[in-house]
């Protein structure tokens, strides 16, 4: 299995609902507030929002700065591709719509 694959996997079982995977789209812009991830996650309620986060930051995806708020830790870095390569998809699929 080659590592790109493995490395998916994992992130697949890390990962594991839409709220999770937005949140992390969200941070891959760089550190945001809560108030801030909460505005952009129109439609989506608060303790779902804040079970995502805790999720992640248990998972050591995210941590939380005083100063900066929300952001990606060292191994969240590491999923940025991913994330750029999802929203690139997105952006592409809503221009030919």
């Amino acid at each position: 299995m080659s590592p790109t694959v493995r490395g998916l996997a994992v992130t697949q079982s890390l990962v594991g609902s839409p709220t999770e995977w937005h949140l992390l789209l969200l941070l891959a812009h760089g550190p945001q507030h809560w108030w801030c991830l909460q505005r952009q996650m129109l439609g989506t309620k608060w303790h779902r929002c804040w079970q995502g986060l805790w999720r992640l930051w248990r998972h050591h995806l995210i941590m939380f700065h005083v100063k900066h708020g929300w952001m990606l830790t060292t191994a969240g870095e590491t999923l940025r591709p991913i994330l750029i390569a999802i929203q690139t998809c997105n952006q592409e699929r809503r221009k030919s719509e």
